[in-house]
């Protein structure tokens, strides 16, 4: 039986059981990006300022590393000692942020941190913005299953408020489900940049294209629900998120608001870029269950949706 090693840990694992994914290893590139994307005004508003870029003019191709603070919704969560980073997260109120439930399974005796507005993590001349905030509480989802990554999301409570500012702010949350099938999506993060190498001391991004589930649910042989499914399925030839890089934001560019939506968290895969699809957790299934926690620690605290 295979178990399900999350990209935290998994070292070298490629190519598993062989499953042929067909057109999606030919689709072209998805690299290209756009000096408005998340900046200028969209058709439709949100509650709250969400999901903004801070972008250099011009546009980006085939490029990894982010600008410093292009993604302000971008967190870590940390050693709270050392400041060292073991997963990425994602802000989504002054007091919460949301990463993997097989992030913080282990951690429970650690003291742990929310660090925001990082770059370079071997660097502390690159911005002003970075912050390290303590976490108070870690709520993991009642139904995590450590050995198949089942409902892998946790809540992160900080103890001190969030100061939002253009360089560090919330993600967008959609209210309801999204067709993001052969959709593009990007995923962020410290992880890295191959298999067997370093940890990036800089933020980067990839691209990756989302795919039918079913084809994870090949890939992966165990069980991985389709129907009612809490789960997304990317993929891009030879990129995808890698160790470091689990408990990050999956991000998808809302056309009506032209600011970037959270809509799923890095959770597992067979390894660093290889031939194999990754498993993402679906954030708006857990819409109801983040807003729940969220009131219970902090009745004040709000998230940013589209008007």
């Amino acid at each position: 039986m295979l178990i399900f090693v999350p990209f935290l840990l998994l070292n070298y694992l490629t190519n598993i059981n062989g499953v042929d994914i067909g057109d999606y290893m030919n689709m072209g590139s998805l690299e290209i990006d756009s000096s408005e994307f998340g900046t200028i005004p969209g058709k439709k508003s949100t509650t709250c300022p969400c999901g903004w870029t801070n972008k250099r003019v011009g546009r980006i191709v085939g490029g990894s590393e982010t600008g410093i603070n292009e993604f302000p919704l971008m967190a870590g969560l940390a050693n709270g000692d050392y400041g060292y980073i073991i997963c990425g997260a994602s802000i989504i109120s002054p007091y919460h942020a949301l990463t993997a439930a097989h992030c913080t399974i282990n951690e429970k005796n650690n003291p742990l941190a929310v660090i925001v507005g990082e770059h370079d993590v071997m660097s502390n001349d690159e911005t002003d913005a970075t912050r390290m905030h303590k976490i108070k509480q870690i709520i993991e989802h009642e139904k995590y299953e450590q050995v198949n990554q089942q409902h892998d999301i946790s809540l992160l409570v900080v103890e001190t408020k969030i100061i939002f500012t253009n360089k560090v702010g919330p993600a967008c949350l959609q209210t309801s489900r999204v067709n993001l099938l052969d959709q593009a999506v990007k995923v962020l993060g410290w992880g890295k940049l191959r298999a067997r190498g370093h940890r990036s001391r800089t933020l980067q991004k990839v691209n990756l294209r989302v795919i039918p589930l079913e084809i994870c649910a090949k890939t992966f042989a165990a069980e991985i629900p389709t129907k009612d499914s809490h789960q997304i399925c990317t993929f891009n030839y030879r990129k995808d998120a890698c160790q470091g890089d689990s408990g990050g934001p999956v991000l998808w560019l809302d056309p009506e608001t032209n600011r970037y939506s959270l809509v799923g968290i890095v959770s597992f895969g067979s390894g660093c870029g290889s031939d194999s699809p990754g498993i993402t957790t679906d954030v708006v299934y857990f819409n109801k269950w983040i807003q729940q926690k969220m009131t219970e620690t902090n009745p004040e605290a709000t998230t940013c949706v589209k008007q």
